[in-house]
């Protein structure tokens, strides 16, 4: 408690990374004894908000901590155990990071517990993180003032029809890693049970009103119900990447309920040992008028036709058109003429020769050519293939930096196309 008794009116403590978990740290510096806090060694610090302790090999949330405490982060621990009596002193919580306490690269060898109605209490809360953990289900009653709630890269097979029955007020729902497609994965890999979908009710979204952002990335889905949209009328952003859907995008029913979306994204949905002719996208998306980002990698096929993308023709505020990693081989640019507000095109990581004649340019004519030819250290640099994409690190408090693929100071000077990491050995005026 001696440690602070200068530093009375002090608002933010970062303490991150003084111990981090052997198998998540340096081998050249690793922590022999993780870090020991003093009962009450914060409760004088009654003008502080926020308190970052990640990465220190702590047993349990510290007890003492003053009432002011409006965050706290304790990702990359050893808590295996969240109990209502330790969270009794948070009333006024309104951030909590408990994630990466039990994955793969920090394993916990005991099953993670939450005590029943455990964050029933902390009636401030709106941010909970309870990813990267082992969580068989969705902890119960979970406080009604929720905004952010992130369950992704978990052991959840089912949610249940009441599980978020009471979040009327949530805006952010991650769910993805839970059942996951593990094909290709660069990490440990476990999906449920015969390579089942994580199993979601029709009616498990009915009560998030509010909902803008629903992330259900990788969790082995072959079909998306249209009943589930029935009551989230607001969504902006919905992440359907890395499941089973290449069939689904030529069906896409669901797509007619979500007149507000903004970014979509439905990349790496590949049938395995396919490589489809050309790609079906469904009449419905006409109906995403607010849609600005659409991002489809890894549909893989070999032919793009101006008629494949008809269904998009008419949409006036599409920004961003995403067909990277597909193993296009033919491709006549000119159908992009119709995309007057298009100011983004990624072509990148094709088989593209603006020739469009495959045989003079040596094209690889392997039909079985498919996202299985990347090597595991190509796929790790891959946004859509790290385990953990919204990481925070030693280095960042907040959402880890990462490089996407267009750098956004290339289209602030007009329309950008990219086709790095093509077949393009020669290039005609006739071709643009």
């Amino acid at each position: 408690p001696a440690s602070f008794h200068r530093l009375v009116h002090l608002v933010e403590i970062d303490f991150r990374c003084n111990c981090v978990p052997i198998r998540l740290g340096s081998k050249s510096n690793m922590c022999p004894r993780r870090l020991q806090i003093k009962p009450r060694s914060f409760s004088g610090l009654t003008y502080l908000k926020s308190l970052y302790l990640d990465g220190n090999q702590l047993l349990e949330i510290p007890q003492g901590l003053p009432p002011s405490l409006q965050l706290l982060s304790l990702e990359a621990n050893n808590i295996f155990s969240i109990r209502k009596e330790n969270l009794t002193e948070l009333a006024n919580i309104e951030i909590l990071y408990l994630g990466q306490n039990c994955y793969y690269r920090n394993p916990c060898y005991v099953s993670y517990s939450i005590e029943k109605d455990a964050f029933l209490n902390l009636t401030k809360l709106k941010v909970l993180s309870l990813k990267d953990n082992n969580v068989t289900t969705v902890p119960t009653v979970l406080p009604s003032t929720l905004t952010e709630l992130y369950l992704y890269n978990n052991m959840i097979a089912e949610i249940q029809e009441d599980d978020f029955n009471n979040l009327n007020q949530l805006q952010i729902l991650d769910l993805s890693g839970n059942c996951p497609r593990c094909y290709n994965a660069p990490f440990p890999c476990t999906p449920c049970k015969n390579n089942s979908p994580l199993q979601i009710p029709v009616n498990a979204f009915d009560a998030l009103t509010e909902l803008k952002v629903l992330r259900l990335h990788s969790n082995s889905l072959q079909h998306v119900p249209p009943r589930w949209f029935k009551n989230i009328n607001n969504l902006q952003e919905l992440d359907l990447s890395q499941n089973f859907l290449a069939k689904e995008i030529g069906d896409a029913k669901f797509l007619h309920f979500l007149p507000n979306l903004i970014q979509l994204d439905l990349s790496f949905n590949f049938e395995l040992q396919v490589y489809r002719a050309s790609m079906n996208l469904s009449q419905a998306f006409s109906s995403l008028k607010s849609l600005k980002i659409l991002r489809i990698r890894g549909y893989v096929f070999k032919e793009l036709k101006s008629f494949n993308l008809s269904p998009l023709h008419n949409l006036q505020n599409l920004e961003v058109l995403d067909l990277g990693t597909n193993f296009i081989k033919i491709a006549n640019l000119s159908m992009f003429k119709q995309f007057k507000r298009l100011k983004v095109i990624d072509l990148s990581v094709n088989k593209i020769s603006p020739s469009g004649d495959s045989s003079e340019v040596g094209f690889c004519s392997n039909a079985r050519t498919s996202v299985e030819s990347y090597e595991p250290q190509v796929l790790e640099q891959l946004y859509y293939f790290r385990y953990d994409k919204y990481a925070r690190s030693c280095r960042f408090k907040n959402k880890e930096a990462f490089f996407t693929s267009v750098n956004e100071s290339c289209y602030k000077y007009g329309q950008t196309l990219d086709l790095s990491k093509n077949s393009i050995f020669f290039i005609k005026s006739s071709d643009f």
